[in-house]
Protein backbone atom coordinates (compact mmCIF):
# COMPACT_ATOMS: atom_id res chain seq x y z
CA UNK A 1 0.00 0.00 0.00
CA UNK A 2 1.16 3.28 -0.95
CA UNK A 3 1.06 6.13 1.83
CA UNK A 4 2.47 9.83 2.09
CA UNK A 5 6.36 10.41 2.88
CA UNK A 6 7.70 11.70 5.82
CA UNK A 7 11.01 12.97 6.49
CA UNK A 8 12.77 10.75 9.35
CA UNK A 9 13.92 14.23 10.57
CA UNK A 10 9.99 14.82 10.94
CA UNK A 11 10.13 12.41 13.96
CA UNK A 12 13.49 13.25 14.88
CA UNK A 13 14.81 16.36 15.43
CA UNK A 14 11.97 18.47 13.98
CA UNK A 15 9.14 16.89 15.92
CA UNK A 16 6.78 19.17 16.71
CA UNK A 17 6.29 19.96 20.48
CA UNK A 18 4.22 17.58 21.53
CA UNK A 19 3.62 15.61 18.39
CA UNK A 20 3.88 11.82 19.18
CA UNK A 21 4.14 8.79 17.34
CA UNK A 22 0.44 6.96 17.50
CA UNK A 23 1.04 3.57 16.13
CA UNK A 24 3.75 1.77 14.10
CA UNK A 25 4.08 -1.04 11.62
CA UNK A 26 6.99 -2.91 9.89
CA UNK A 27 6.72 -4.26 6.18
CA UNK A 28 8.86 -6.42 4.73
CA UNK A 29 8.46 -5.62 0.92
CA UNK A 30 8.59 -8.20 -1.98
CA UNK A 31 12.71 -7.74 -2.08
CA UNK A 32 13.29 -8.53 1.58
CA UNK A 33 13.95 -5.32 2.73
CA UNK A 34 11.76 -3.68 5.78
CA UNK A 35 10.51 -0.32 5.37
CA UNK A 36 8.40 1.65 8.27
CA UNK A 37 4.81 3.13 8.14
CA UNK A 38 3.72 5.48 11.34
CA UNK A 39 0.56 7.24 12.37
CA UNK A 40 1.96 10.50 14.06
CA UNK A 41 -0.18 13.34 16.36
CA UNK A 42 -0.07 16.27 13.58
CA UNK A 43 -1.33 14.80 10.45
CA UNK A 44 -3.58 13.34 9.18
CA UNK A 45 -5.20 10.51 10.56
CA UNK A 46 -3.17 7.90 7.92
CA UNK A 47 -0.10 6.20 8.20
CA UNK A 48 3.26 7.36 6.54
CA UNK A 49 6.36 5.48 5.17
CA UNK A 50 8.98 7.14 6.79
CA UNK A 51 11.62 8.40 3.80
CA UNK A 52 15.68 9.15 4.12
CA UNK A 53 16.41 12.33 6.39
CA UNK A 54 16.82 14.24 3.12
CA UNK A 55 15.51 12.59 0.63
CA UNK A 56 12.31 11.83 -0.34
CA UNK A 57 12.84 8.44 -0.70
CA UNK A 58 11.37 5.63 1.56
CA UNK A 59 14.31 4.54 4.25
CA UNK A 60 14.81 0.79 3.88
CA UNK A 61 16.39 -1.40 6.10
CA UNK A 62 17.97 -4.65 5.55
CA UNK A 63 16.96 -6.20 9.32
CA UNK A 64 13.78 -6.07 11.00
CA UNK A 65 15.92 -6.09 14.05
CA UNK A 66 17.72 -2.41 13.09
CA UNK A 67 14.54 -1.15 11.72
CA UNK A 68 12.72 -2.09 15.06
CA UNK A 69 15.35 -0.69 16.99
CA UNK A 70 15.13 2.41 14.95
CA UNK A 71 11.44 2.98 16.23
CA UNK A 72 12.21 2.94 19.60
CA UNK A 73 15.06 4.36 20.11
CA UNK A 74 14.60 7.58 17.66
CA UNK A 75 11.48 7.77 16.76
CA UNK A 76 10.28 7.35 20.83
CA UNK A 77 7.69 4.81 20.25
CA UNK A 78 6.80 2.34 22.94
CA UNK A 79 3.98 1.11 21.84
CA UNK A 80 2.83 -2.63 20.02
CA UNK A 81 4.66 -2.49 16.59
CA UNK A 82 3.01 -4.67 13.71
CA UNK A 83 5.28 -6.83 11.81
CA UNK A 84 3.76 -7.71 7.88
CA UNK A 85 6.45 -10.28 6.80
CA UNK A 86 6.39 -12.08 3.55
CA UNK A 87 6.13 -15.86 3.32
CA UNK A 88 8.90 -17.67 3.76
CA UNK A 89 11.85 -14.90 4.27
CA UNK A 90 11.18 -14.47 7.83
CA UNK A 91 13.74 -16.05 9.28
CA UNK A 92 16.23 -14.87 6.65
CA UNK A 93 15.96 -11.48 7.09
CA UNK A 94 14.23 -10.74 10.90
CA UNK A 95 17.40 -11.15 12.88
Amino acid sequence: MEYPLIHEYELTTRRPEGGKVEAAELIQRDDGKWQIHVRVSWKPPSFHSVAKFTFLEIKRYSLATTALRHIVDKYKFYGPIIVHAKEGRLAKNLI
